[in-house]
């Protein structure tokens, strides 16, 4: 379609940004063929990505061992096993436990994996940016290790083990291997069973997957860590055409069950919603043995009849100020529906409603979908996937100066945190930093040819699209503005961390009862207290 040439083998590289030998096994897997993928190793040269695949493979196994042969791992163990999960199921996912150290898993990692790669994964942090001092980024956690399709060990999610702990999940940083919006957790696992069943159960949550795969629902996965994307439903559209969702029994889990209603409408794939869990995540469903979760995966309702019923429910069908707030909650719903599916659902409703069916079709055909909508969202449109998503404090002030060079000086003397944003981020200011240090022209233009910034042209691309979009309207001295109150919030917000750390540490001393060390954190609590 583009006229661009080639074989399968580069036609699937090319769409699925994969390598060779991974653009063999997806044919070899789609036509049911085995491929040995160690009968290549010699012919391929070694890649980055390799060395960030054996670093997680190194840290998988380095957190399977501390929850099996450390006294810490089996406490953790022993949580496993009341919230549901046996050993086989736990060692077939994988999962493992991050003791509480900050060196314990990096020394093993420098003996096979350079510093760098191990910073770009996300494995381990910085203690300040440039500094040589490093640290596990992943600890005192339940680990679950993330499979890319093919069954290799790209990521983690670090579940916290106690209250004060935050953020509750710390997932790993994006990464030549790693990529939230296209990864589903328990995939590699499921996949042969969403193919027998022609059906795919999507759940939020390493648990809301692990219990139902463990008790027989095996064609499960689950998203973590982020919304439902264009990505996922491309993916899941290769194995099946029938979907099961089953999200929080929140208002917000209903909200993202109806976001992704829309996505896999404009697909054409069949949406059903779980019903009956009685208020429960499917991990608690199946653990309190509130009844056989399959059973409620095999008589889901689809989700329109779903979402009538709720309408149905809230509002009062006797008044035309009810009848108005279902027709304008439900008709989006029909909008891309093809005619034959949409005839049947407009006969419903309009005999719900008592009116014909004829005033429905008028309404559904003069409705207009706002730009924002779901359904509007375009597959290849990658720029509205990016504007739709609130960027970081951090990282909205480095794309305000990649798009706006002149905006650097105001703040290069601002030193940030490793909470502020990830490595690459910092590595882009260091870099924005050098250049400026050695031109200190006035009209100072970027140069993304050479160094870091070369290795990360798409994403700089994507952060100057964005600050370009938001700020196109703004004047030079607004644009000024913006950025002071930007820094102004960012380092409102290191104070309040900084606060909660000491108040934090604070009650560990009244608890050990170190006078000397209480006197200064609470000195040093009152200083946050005073700044601005």
């Amino acid at each position: 379609g583009c006229n661009k040439g080639g074989d399968i083998f580069g036609f699937i590289k090319e769409v699925e940004g994969i390598s060779f030998v991974e653009s063999i096994e997806i044919l070899a897997d789609r036509a049911g063929l085995k491929f040995d993928r160690t009968k290549f190793k010699k012919q391929i040269p070694k890649s980055e990505k390799d060395e960030y695949f054996t670093a997680h493979e190194i840290a998988c196994d380095f957190f399977e061992e501390q929850l099996y042969k450390t006294d810490d791992g089996k406490k953790v163990l022993d949580y496993l096993y009341k919230r549901g999960l046996d050993d086989a199921t736990i060692k077939e996912f994988r999962v493992g436990f991050a003791p509480d150290k900050f060196d314990a898993l990096y020394p093993l990692l420098l003996k096979k994996v350079s510093k760098d790669s191990l910073l770009k994964s996300g494995l381990i942090s910085a203690r300040k940016i440039g500094s040589d001092e490093v640290y596990d980024k992943f600890r005192k956690r339940l680990i679950f290790p993330v499979f890319d399709s093919f069954g290799r060990v790209c990521g983690f999610g670090g579940r916290a083990l106690s209250s004060d702990q935050a953020p509750k999940y710390l997932n790993s940083s994006d990464s030549p291997i790693y990529n939230k919006s296209g990864l589903l957790y328990g995939l590699s696992h499921a996949k042969k069973y969403i193919k027998d069943e022609d059906k795919i159960v999507i759940v939020e949550g390493y648990f809301d997957m692990i219990l139902p795969y463990q008790s027989g629902v095996k064609n499960i996965v689950a998203v973590c860590g982020t919304a439902l994307s264009n990505n996922h439903v491309k993916i899941i559209k290769r194995l099946t055409n029938n979907v099961v969702t089953s999200f929080d029994t929140d208002d917000a889990g209903f909200e993202a069950a109806k976001r992704a209603y829309f996505l896999f409408q404009k697909e054409g794939i069949l949406v059903k919603i779980v019903d009956g869990l009685t208020g429960k995540d499917p991990a608690d469903f199946i653990k309190e043995k509130a009844g056989d979760f399959k059973s409620v995966v095999d008589e889901a309702p689809d989700f329109v009849t779903f979402f009538t019923e709720k309408l149905m429910k809230l509002y009062d069908l006797k008044t035309l100020d009810g009848r108005k707030k279902i027709l304008v909650s439900l008709l989006p719903c029909y909008k891309q529906m093809t005619p034959v599916i949409m005839d049947f659902f407009v006969k419903k409703l309009a005999d719900r409603l008592g009116i014909e069916d004829k005033y429905l079709y008028g309404e559904i055909e003069q409705m207009k979908l706002p730009d924002d909508h779901p359904a509007n969202i375009s597959n290849s449109s990658e720029k509205s996937e990016v504007f739709s998503k609130k960027m970081p404090i951090g990282e909205l002030i480095v794309s305000l100066m990649l798009e706006y060079p002149n905006l650097f000086k105001i703040s290069k003397d601002l030193l940030f945190e490793e909470s502020d944003f990830d490595e690459d981020m910092k590595n882009v200011y260091n870099a924005l930093a050098d250049q400026y240090n050695a031109s200190r022209d006035a009209a100072l233009v970027w140069d993304f040819s050479e160094g870091f910034l070369s290795k990360l042209c798409d994403k700089i691309t994507v952060m100057r699209l964005y600050a370009e979009e938001k700020y196109k309207d703004f004047s030079d001295t607004a644009l000024q503005s913006e950025l002071e109150k930007l820094i102004d919030r960012l380092r409102k917000d290191r104070r309040i961390r900084a606060l909660k750390e000491a108040q934090s540490r604070i009650a560990d001393m009244e608890k050990n009862g170190d006078k000397d060390k209480l006197k200064e954190l609470i000195e040093q609590q009152q200083r946050l207290l005073k700044s601005n």
